[in-house]
C-alpha cells in the first residue's frame, strides 16, 4: 500500500473534493483519481460513493474504516518522525509557566552549557494544563504551581520548591492600602477580581470564596494576569493573588490575608516516560540543581 496514496485519501475523505485535494498537493486531478483506484483495487472495496443521485459524494463504510486507520497511521508516522529527529538532534524538553519560570528558570538551567542549543522550552499559561502534559508524557518535566501540598500520582515524582500565602492586592488609594492584614469577614462586600477558569489560582480563589461565603456577584474575571493587575490598579476591586504571580515590581499594595490559602510550587517529573540518554541526563541535572539551590524544605512538611 502506497503511503502517498493514503495521504491523498485522507485529505480527499475530509474535503470530499478531487479538485481541492489536487490543489492542496499541487498535483493533477487524475493523480488523485489514480491513487483512489489503486487503494480500491488493493482493498477490493469501493471507498467513495459517487452516485449522481447524491447531493455530494460520501465515504462508503469501507472508506470510513480506511479513513480512521489512515489517520491513526499517519499520526503515528508523524510522531515517529519527530521522535527520530529529536533523537538525532538530542532535543531536550522542559515545561514551564511564564510567571513561575521567570523566577526560577535561570537557576534551574544553570550549567546547561552547550546543551542550551538543543533545549526546547514548552510554555503553558495554566499549571493544570502543564501537569496533564507531564502526566501524559508529552513533556518529561516541568515546574508548576498547585493547590495541594503533594500529588498522589504514581507516575509523577515531585520535588517541592516553595510555598506562598495568597494575599489581597489593592491600588495605593484603596481604603485597605494602609492595612497590614485583614480577615475574610472584613471584605465580604468588596468586589474581587481573579483569573478566569482553568487556572490553579482560580480554583484556590473559588474554594476560599465558598468557605467564606463571598457572593458570586461580587466576583469578576480576567483572562490575563496583566489585565487583572491593571484593573485592580485603576479601580477599588481587590485582586486575589499569590506573590509569585504579581512579580517583584508592582504599583499594587499587598495586604496579608488571615488564614490565607497557600500556593505550592514544585518541579514534577514523569517517572514512566522513556527518555533519550540526553533527556535523562538533562532531567538528572535539573533535579540536582533544584534540590541544591531552590528547595525550601522548612516551608513544606513531608507527606504522611
Amino acid at each position: 500500500m502506497n503511503l502517498q496514496d493514503l495521504t491523498y485519501f485522507k485529505y480527499l475523505a475530509e474535503s470530499l473534493s478531487f479538485t481541492a485535494t489536487a490543489e492542496y498537493f499541487y498535483v493533477s486531478q487524475p493523480s488523485i483519481s489514480m491513487a483512489l483506484k489503486r487503494l480500491e483495487d488493493e482493498l477490493e472495496a469501493k471507498l467513495l460513493d459517487r452516485r449522481k443521485s447524491l447531493r455530494r459524494m460520501r465515504l462508503t463504510p469501507a472508506g470510513e474504516v480506511l479513513y480512521k486507520g489512515t489517520t491513526e497511521v499517519l499520526n503515528i508516522l508523524e510522531t515517529t518522525q519527530l521522535n527520530i529527529k529529536d533523537a538525532r538532534l538530542e532535543t531536550l524538553y522542559y515545561g514551564y509557566l511564564p510567571t513561575i519560570g521567570s523566577r526560577f528558570l535561570p537557576e534551574l538551567l544553570e550549567g546547561v552549557g552547550d546543551k542550551a542549543k538543543s533545549l526546547r522550552l514548552i510554555e503553558e499559561e495554566s499549571s493544570d494544563a502543564m501537569y496533564k502534559m507531564v502526566q501524559e508524557e508529552k513533556v518529561p518535566l516541568a515546574i508548576i504551581g498547585h493547590d495541594t501540598e503533594f500529588f498522589n500520582d504514581p507516575v509523577i515524582d515531585q520535588i517541592p520548591i516553595t510555598v506562598h500565602d495568597f494575599s489581597l492586592w489593592v491600588s495605593p488609594t484603596h481604603p485597605l492600602a494602609g492595612r497590614e492584614e485583614v480577615c475574610a469577614e472584613e471584605v465580604l462586600n468588596s468586589v474581587f477580581i481573579s483569573l478566569s477558569e482553568g487556572y490553579t489560582h482560580r480554583r484556590i480563589f473559588e474554594q476560599w470564596t465558598r468557605e467564606n461565603k463571598i457572593p458570586d456577584n461580587n466576583i469578576i474575571s480576567a483572562k490575563e494576569i496583566k489585565t487583572l493587575q491593571t484593573i485592580a490598579q485603576s479601580t477599588d476591586f481587590i485582586a486575589f493573588m499569590s506573590e509569585i504571580l504579581v512579580g517583584p515590581v508592582t504599583p499594587l499594595v499587598k495586604v496579608r490575608l488571615k488564614n490565607a490559602p497557600k500556593f505550592y510550587i514544585s518541579l514534577i517529573i514523569n517517572n514512566q516516560r522513556e527518555n533519550s540518554l540526553a533527556q535523562q541526563e538533562f532531567n538528572d541535572h535539573v533535579i540536582e540543581l533544584t534540590r541544591e539551590k531552590l528547595t525550601d524544605h522548612q516551608m513544606l512538611s513531608q507527606p504522611k
